[in-house]
């Protein structure tokens, strides 16, 4: 999930700086775990739809996005299928922003029962569907327990993801990356098994496995001369496993587990949750180990130790193994909550640079390009070829659901493993124009999975000038424009890339579209690649497309034309690496004259 939530707070921060400041300022949006906000839409039968007013009576809203694209109206056939298995528990609210979809129309032709309604609220942007067909599931908490771009391709794939969030059983919210893939098939554990494996002496606590049907039981076993419970989600992405036990506790006592875990740090975690807040996350390669929680007032509590893991990855034996459960008080309490892990704790979350002789820089940036690249970030030069930094948390925060990211190496690490007195340091090697072909490394510290982008710290680190400079010449590649960058210290560069220099360096590109009667050829799309990367260009109505890069001899395919227009599918245009114009050619059937 948190990769899926990286891409996700990308695209937000590039929406957030195309959109004119009044707007930006008061965008809000909904994406993956969050609450959504309540809000309504008319449908094109006139009937008003609000959401709050839905779960009453619902289990959960799909929010589908589509367009007049094939894909999207097979997709929308799909929908209907699954939803017509699950009347009455699930609403679908069909949202377009196309303005050729006519709703009239495919309603009729595919015979949709559900609501559909123009997007005049831009809700696409608000729960981040930045393509269709996309799918956006609201559980009956009213929390984004699912945001999927892009087509399932078949109505029982509708059924997998409404049956994840439907039934009696569901009541605490279950955030996915991806549709199910299987219901668990192992059998539940009685009620006095689990109580033989798990209670500690003396304890006396009643424990159930799951009742919904897309969580996997916690089931005895024995681990090490044990008797304990293990997880049972192997292999079963975006899935949990668990067990749950009710406490009657009184302010003072702690409820102290006993566990081991070999799991992928900082992804797949053994959670504890009390009254349905996760409170505390272990992951990793973790001996037997125990941990308690204390509570603060007399209550009741629902307890749940549940073992939550993605889909991107897995490592270790990627099981979690839980022995004993017990409620102490007393001194007993007292002295196992005083045993408990002890963490670094800083003032504020941060990431922090350590090398001495590494300068920070300053872009100029006018246009806010690297706001859309890197997020709030700090950029230095680090010369050597190497960089240290520390990680650090406020106190509170749990450091077995942070992770940092190193982009050297697309590693993602835990922070625990890496732990100091002062906080928790990573080590890593740079990339460079001269070693890697890359002019410069991010690094992030992400302080918790469910972050939000702006709580995100990272630094942009180049191994020398030369590759802020390189860094510079080659935004335009990318369709960004940067004018320069300064020492933040007011100190002057050696080589410092200033606005107009390393012009001699950039090619500028000119496609034509004409047609056999020298017209030009509006709403062509090529792709214009290289070896290593392919952008999507779409002809202006000057039946242009112009761009600026490093010099390159790109090749370009044309992949669509108008309505009426055929063109040659397997012919390739490489551009002349110095710039100027190409001509292509584009046949365009010409209208029959009328006598």
């Amino acid at each position: 999930m948190k990769r899926w939530t990286r891409l996700i707070a990308l695209a937000l921060v590039l929406l957030m700086a195309l959109l004119p400041a009044a707007q930006a300022e008061s965008f809000v949006s909904y994406p993956l775990g969050s609450t959504a906000g309540d809000f309504s839409v008319t449908a094109q039968d006139g009937k008003q739809l609000t959401l709050s007013e839905l779960l009453m009576d619902r289990d959960m809203v799909l929010l589908h996005f589509w367009s007049s694209s094939d894909e999207s109206l097979a997709e929308l056939a799909c929908v209907q299928e699954a939803y017509a298995a699950y009347a009455g528990q699930v609403e679908v609210i069909a949202l377009t922003s196309d303005g050729n979809a006519s709703i009239a129309d495919v309603k009729a032709r595919l015979d949709l029962t559900f609501p559909m309604a123009k997007d005049d609220n831009m809700l696409a942007f608000t729960f981040l569907a930045l393509t269709t067909p996309a799918s956006v599931v609201i559980d009956r908490n009213g929390q984004v327990c699912y945001a999927g771009s892009g087509a399932l391709g078949s109505a029982e794939a509708y059924a997998r993801l409404f049956d994840a969030f439907v039934g009696e059983g569901y009541d605490q919210s279950r955030v996915l990356n991806s549709v199910p893939s299987m219901k668990p098939n192992i059998p539940m554990a009685t009620a006095d098994k689990l109580a033989e494996a798990l209670n500690a002496p003396g304890s006396a606590l009643a424990f159930t496995n799951p009742m919904d049907v897309y969580t996997w039981p916690m089931i005895p076993a024995e681990e090490e001369g044990r008797l304990c419970v293990m997880s049972t989600n192997q292999g079963a992405d975006d899935m949990a496993s668990a067990v749950y036990t009710m406490v009657e506790a009184k302010a003072g006592d702690a409820l102290q587990i006993t566990f081991k875990t070999s799991t992928e740090a900082a992804s797949d975690l053994l959670t504890l949750s009390v009254n349905g807040e996760t409170v505390k996350r272990f992951g990793g390669e973790k001996a037997w180990m125990t941990y308690a929680y204390p509570f603060t007032a007399d209550g009741v509590y629902e307890i749940a130790l549940m073992y939550v893991k993605d889909a991107l990855g897995s490592e270790g034996g990627d099981v979690v193994y839980v022995d004993e459960v017990a409620l102490l008080s007393g001194d007993a309490a007292a002295e196992a909550v005083a045993a408990n892990p002890v963490y670094p704790a800083a003032d504020a979350a941060a990431l922090t640079l350590m090398n001495a002789d590494a300068k920070q820089i300053v872009f100029d940036d006018p246009t806010f390009a690297l706001l859309s690249l890197f997020g709030l970030a700090d950029y230095y030069i680090v010369p050597g070829g190497e960089a240290q930094v520390l990680a650090t948390l406020p106190a509170g925060a749990d450091p077995e659901g942070a992770f940092f990211i190193n982009y050297y190496d697309g590693s993602e690490s835990g922070l625990v493993p890496a732990m100091t007195e002062d906080g928790y340091v990573f080590r890593t090697q740079l990339d460079s124009m001269e070693t890697t072909g890359f002019p410069y490394t991010n690094l992030s510290l992400y302080p918790a999975a469910d972050c939000a982008v702006v709580d995100v710290k990272t630094i942009v680190c180049f191994a020398s000038e030369e590759n802020a400079n390189a860094f510079v010449e080659q935004m335009p590649l990318y369709g960004y424009a940067v004018d320069g960058w300064r020492y933040a210290d007011g100190s002057t560069a050696a080589s410092s890339a200033l606005p107009g220099e390393g012009v001699d360096r950039i090619a500028h590109y000119t496609l034509t579209f004409i047609d056999q009667q020298g017209e030009f050829v509006p709403g062509v799309t090529v792709s214009v690649c290289d070896d290593d990367v392919c952008e999507i260009k779409t002809s202006t109505e000057d039946g242009m497309i112009e761009f600026t890069s490093q010099p390159c001899a790109w090749q370009v395919h044309v992949v669509k034309a108008p309505e009426g227009c055929t063109f040659e599918a397997d012919k390739v245009w490489v551009l002349d690496p110095e710039g100027g114009e190409t001509i292509i050619a584009i046949e365009r059937a010409i209208p029959e004259e009328i006598e």
